[in-house]
């Protein structure tokens, strides 16, 4: 099988190297776009020359103004696909990484070749084309319709999507979508990390992420102080920065709680992250917002019960007290229930987190996704 990836964000994730890797592995011939704006990022995160089945392309070709002219953009792109590749019509599936960005383009081809295509749901996609380019929906419509499959990182990402569309988008396009998260990286699933146990009393939680509104550390904090105004031994470890970093720090000290949050700053050294899970008792970022989240299955990885807010990231994927609890992100009260219930069960919570952790390894998520590929029952069956 020939596969072409059109793919707007590779360079900025390196989750597309794990997938595409895998794929290699599973004997898939691809072929990668990747459009860019800078020189400087041609050949950014390329896989190695021993990966001899994947054939990239990039291109400096995003300008400014293609947010406003986006029909020209996808056209563009479609021209320096077909110049790229070879004989486009010897393609024999696409996938688009992303609705607008990658979608509206396989879209094109398939019209033109009849390729069949599978477009992932991104936050972008609904955060910001669908919400601020209203003229563009229509078009959007039409992308998913003829889509083959549409997958979705997370089960609360798919509802959210299905609450935005219309009632008959939605009636077309329900039994072609599927929820596929991404894989966490292999250096999780190779440590060894036993069951976790801990005491009722004395609790040390962990936040590990971007200290800004959406992130909610300032719930986090509020939780603590509850829970040691309830006597409990409660310490706080937060790794990361961002725009909240200094008012979160004066929080802590309007709460009197400030010898209880240690404050890390970023940490990029995975070990570093990792011993700081082996310290740690229970995972805890209750955002309002998250597609996914790929820091909580770290976190599983390692033993740690998790909690996370309902409705966002990985809600949806375990029933509540399997790897820990959803809480109400805008209620700290809620966030020290949900400690408590985990504290009641916690050696339980801590097997099952580790052994659901290991369905989210890359080489599973690559055979779901070659299962998508080689189902094609259509070639130019495209609505217009």
């Amino acid at each position: 099988m020939r596969l072409l990836h059109i793919c707007s964000y590779y360079i900025g994730n390196k989750l597309y190297m794990n997938l595409f890797s895998r794929l290699s592995q599973l004997g898939l011939k691809q072929d990668v776009f990747v459009p860019v704006k800078d020189e400087s990022h041609i050949g950014s995160n390329q896989l190695p020359a021993e990966y001899h089945d994947i054939n990239y392309s990039y291109r400096n070709m995003i300008k400014k103004h293609d947010k406003y002219l986006y029909k020209n953009k996808i056209t563009k792109q479609m021209k320096e696909i077909e110049s790229s590749f070879g004989n486009a019509a010897e393609i024999d599936f696409i996938h688009a990484h992303t609705i607008f960005s990658d979608g509206g383009t396989a879209y094109k081809l398939h019209q033109k070749y009849g390729t069949p295509y599978i477009v992932n749901v991104r936050n972008t996609d609904i955060n910001f084309f669908y919400k601020y380019a209203v003229h563009l929906r229509p078009f959007m419509y039409k992308i998913l319709k003829n889509a083959k499959g549409i997958v979705f990182l997370s089960h609360a990402y798919k509802e959210k999507t299905f609450s935005l569309l219309p009632a008959e988008v939605s009636e077309a396009i329900k039994d072609k979508c599927r929820v596929i998260p991404n894989g966490i990286d292999d250096y999780w699933h190779s440590l060894h990390s036993p069951v976790k146990s801990q005491t009722p009393d004395k609790m040390s939680l962990l936040f590990v992420g971007l200290i800004d509104k959406n992130k909610n550390l300032g719930s986090v904090i509020r939780a603590c102080a509850i829970l040691a105004d309830q006597g409990k031994d409660v310490t706080l470890h937060v790794a990361g920065s961002g725009p909240y970093e200094e008012r979160t720090m004066e929080l802590s000290k309007e709460l009197k709680i400030e010898d209880r949050v240690k404050f890390h700053g970023y940490i990029k050294d995975k070990t570093v992250i990792a011993g700081l899970m082996e310290e740690s008792d229970i995972f805890v970022m209750p955002s309002f917002r998250e597609t996914f989240g790929l820091v909580y299955i770290e976190a599983m990885s390692k033993g740690l019960p998790v909690l996370y807010s309902e409705g966002q990231g990985i809600d949806g994927f375990f029933p509540d007290g399997e790897v820990g609890y959803s809480v109400d992100p805008g209620t700290p009260g809620s966030i020290v229930s949900g400690i408590e219930k985990i504290v009641q069960d916690y050696e339980g919570i801590s097997s099952r987190s580790i052994e659901q952790s290991k369905a989210f390894k890359w080489e599973e998520i690559a055979e779901r996704y070659k299962e998508l590929y080689s189902n094609q029952p259509f070639r130019f069956s495209s609505e217009t």
